[in-house]
């Protein structure tokens, strides 16, 4: 089941958010941003943006969905598509610090690496790498957290364009009001990415003849690379933004040699005043998950990493981990009386282990008959099978503990974002959950994933209460599976 998940990407002009389940949009905005507050993906207040962003989360009443997968301008980043010999993965940094510090001529203490393996032949494999810049990804991640926003996937606008491509060779252009972008994409690989910011005096003519500049440069520095399957005419131009909305000025972009030229198509759904052109960055970032989770999605780029640098990543808990506090809480006092019980038991069997010595010892003692032996050796048996008895109520106390065990930890591994629990109680029959959600899309997910466990035959939602914007809700889950042997 598709999960909602929330994109943002702030560029120079403004910021842009869009809630998606798959591929379907539900909430979106473009908010304006004043000038210098960001400058060439770098943000420059971070406490006026971070203002912004509460601004916007409040207007789409998103309310404590926090987590985000965030994007980053294209300017002054660089890529780099080459080839290594085959590695081990813990060997992958330090070849890539090394590619990029003496092939590239980059000082690695000043920038982020990031990249992905795209396919290991003959002992050697391909390797696209990203450079980006400390104090842009640094700038952006600290606003993000004084707005108390949660980043857990990054990406670049470029890759977020060539993601988005309808054709499995095109040449993408995207326009914004203080930058632009070209990808030249073919073969699933963006090879050739050009972004730079507008001159702050340009005119419109004078911005599309930058475009057009740039975009022969990329085609001219593709085709010399691969001069047996050049970018001819048959590859289209692709165009996103506000180049979009401008068809005058596609005569420019076609050139001389009359390359066709048309809107780039959009991969979701178009709700009444969702602007695809514009939101094109966030729907990119979208497909990240769904093209990697929707059988048989079809994705002309094979480029599709994670950019948020390790420092920034939240280690995912293990399952033990998620459950440490309600196994803790509950373990306590489950173990303080299985404590006690133990020691009952203990001194039970001690008990019986004395009265069997005591016969013992007055069958040795005395001169007893066959009569009176058979009647102590009944007595043994009797004390023998209610040793037993306590032995197998110990053994069912131990299994009904690892079956409550069990529970808790389903009950808080399946937990998705945007769900939080406020308490689970247990019976002999029922697990009893409450807790609240951002929305009911979040709750109902939580549901499924219990269901989808197979630790519990039956999931029912109980009670759902809508409250400032969250839901309060009550799961009872009953069937539950025994314990292993």
């Amino acid at each position: 089941m598709a999960k909602q998940q929330t994109t943002l990407y702030i560029d120079d002009a403004a910021i842009h958010v869009m809630v998606s389940k798959g591929r379907q949009p539900s909430k979106w905005a473009t908010v304006p941003l004043e000038k210098d507050l960001v400058k060439d993906g770098v943000v420059q207040d971070q406490n006026a943006v971070a203002g912004k962003l509460t601004d916007v989360w409040q207007s789409l009443k998103l309310g404590r969905s926090k987590d985000v997968v965030v994007g980053l301008s294209g300017v002054n980043r660089l890529y780099q598509l080459f080839v290594l010999p085959e590695l081990p993965d813990n060997l992958l940094p330090e070849a890539m610090a090394r590619e990029a510090s003496h092939n590239l001529g980059i000082d690695v203490a000043q920038v982020y690496l990031s990249w992905q393996v795209l396919g290991v032949e003959h002992g050697q494999m391909r390797v696209y790498l990203t450079v980006i810049s400390r104090e842009m990804i640094d700038s952006l991640l600290d606003t993000l957290k004084v707005a108390g926003l949660k980043p857990y996937v990054m990406d670049v606008k470029p890759l977020c364009l060539a993601r988005c491509s309808s054709e499995p060779r095109a040449i993408m252009v995207d326009t914004q009001p203080g930058s632009f972008d070209v990808v030249v994409l073919a073969d699933g690989i963006p090879e050739v990415i050009r972004s730079l910011s507008f001159p702050e005096e340009a005119s419109p003519g004078e911005k599309t003849a930058l475009i057009r500049s740039e975009l022969e440069r990329a085609v001219v520095f593709f085709n010399s690379a691969h001069m047996d399957k050049p970018i001819d005419l048959t590859v289209p131009i692709l165009v996103s933004g506000g180049m979009a909305r401008q068809e005058g000025e596609w005569e420019v972009l076609r050139g001389p040699r009359e390359r066709e030229v048309r809107v780039l198509p959009s991969p979701m759904p178009e709700p009444q005043d969702f602007d695809s052109a514009m939101l094109i960055t966030n729907i990119g970032l979208a497909l990240k998950e769904v093209l990697t989770e929707e059988e048989g999605a079809l994705a002309y780029s094979v480029v599709n990493f994670n950019a948020l640098p390790g420092a920034y990543v939240v280690r995912k808990r293990t399952l033990a981990e998620s459950a440490w506090l309600p196994v803790v809480v509950g373990g306590v006092i489950v173990v303080a009386a299985g404590v006690g019980l133990c020691a009952y038991m203990q001194g039970q069997n001690n008990a019986l282990a004395d009265d069997v010595k005591g016969v013992e010892d007055r069958i040795t003692a005395q001169k007893l008959t066959k009569q009176d032996i058979d009647a102590l050796d009944q007595q043994v048996k009797a004390v023998q099978a209610s040793a037993a008895n306590l032995e197998t109520g110990l053994k069912g106390w131990a299994a009904d503990r690892a079956v409550i065990t069990t529970d808790l930890i389903q009950v808080y591994a399946s937990l998705p974002q945007g769900v939080d629990l406020l308490s689970v109680a247990r019976s002999e029959t029922a697990v009893n959950v409450n807790g609240i959600a951002d929305d009911e899309v979040s709750l109902f997910d939580y549901a499924w994933s219990l269901e989808e466990s197979g630790r519990f035959t039956s999931v029912v939602v109980t009670s759902i209460t809508l409250a400032d914007g969250s839901v309060s809700f009550n799961i009872v889950l009953t069937g539950m599976t025994v314990a292993p042997e």
